[in-house]
């Protein structure tokens, strides 16, 4: 019988952020639109609606992103707020890798791997099999899908200036409930997320150092498990 060791919660599943890009776009040049101005609340929706197609479009003509990002969790499983920094890669149409200091999540678009340091352990599963994850790219490049937009407003993240547009579900039943997103008025890539999901658990990820189309080997999104390290494969 597979044993998994229990371990303490970080970059949990529940809260992993994905990639799932779809086909490569032409790549665009971000050009301020004076609908998405300050503007009258009665517009705020025709705002939020322009500026996620523009948000949308950006992140498909993506080949590849990385990122340092800041995380901070607010749940009832914690006593304070958790906080976390770590680094992510992304590439079209679905790989990822997320690396902090306690865990390593990898995927090629077909497998995924969990490490943990603490344990010593990797475990390997399919991803289609991993349910309620947040994937990143399926609200970037595609959240008008199952929400509603609006332009709330503009606000400085870490000096950059940032369109703020918040995400209403369509339905009930959505893994994140709600979300704002900050959006860097000159690169229209998220700069700051903040949303709540359906166990009520209220994340805030701040992204820095974003680079985009560098070239990224597939050979990233493979792990490989270090020496000593014990392997659970229950991807069959």
């Amino acid at each position: 019988m597979i044993r998994i060791k229990m371990k303490k919660l970080g970059f949990s599943l529940s809260l992993l952020v994905a990639l799932l890009f779809s086909s490569v776009a032409f790549p665009i040049t971000p050009v301020e639109n004076p609908a998405l101005r300050s503007e009258p609340s009665g517009s705020k929706t025709k705002g939020g609606e322009e500026l996620a197609l523009q948000v949308e479009t950006k992140y498909k003509s993506l080949l590849d992103l990385s990122l340092d990002f800041t995380k901070v969790t607010k749940s009832e499983i914690f006593e304070n707020q958790k906080k976390i920094k770590g680094k992510m890669y992304l590439k079209n149409p679905d790989k990822f890798r997320t690396e902090t200091e306690d865990e390593v999540i990898v995927t090629d678009g077909k497998f995924l791997w969990n490490y943990s340091e603490e344990n010593q352990q990797v475990i390997k599963n399919r991803l289609d099999r991993s349910k309620n994850i947040f994937k990143l790219n399926q609200y970037l490049s595609n959240f008008r899908s199952e929400y509603k937009t609006e332009l709330i407003g503009e606000e400085k993240v870490d000096k950059v200036k940032c369109y703020k547009l918040k995400l209403i579900p369509k339905k009930d039943d959505l893994f994140i409930t709600k979300m704002t997103i900050w959006v860097d008025k000159k690169s229209l890539l998220a700069k700051k997320l903040e949303y709540q999901d359906s166990n009520d658990t209220e994340i805030i990820l701040i992204f820095d150092h974003i680079k985009i189309n560098q070239g990224i080997s597939d050979s990233k999104f493979v792990f490989k498990a270090p020496p000593g390290v014990e392997e659970l494969d229950l991807s069959e």
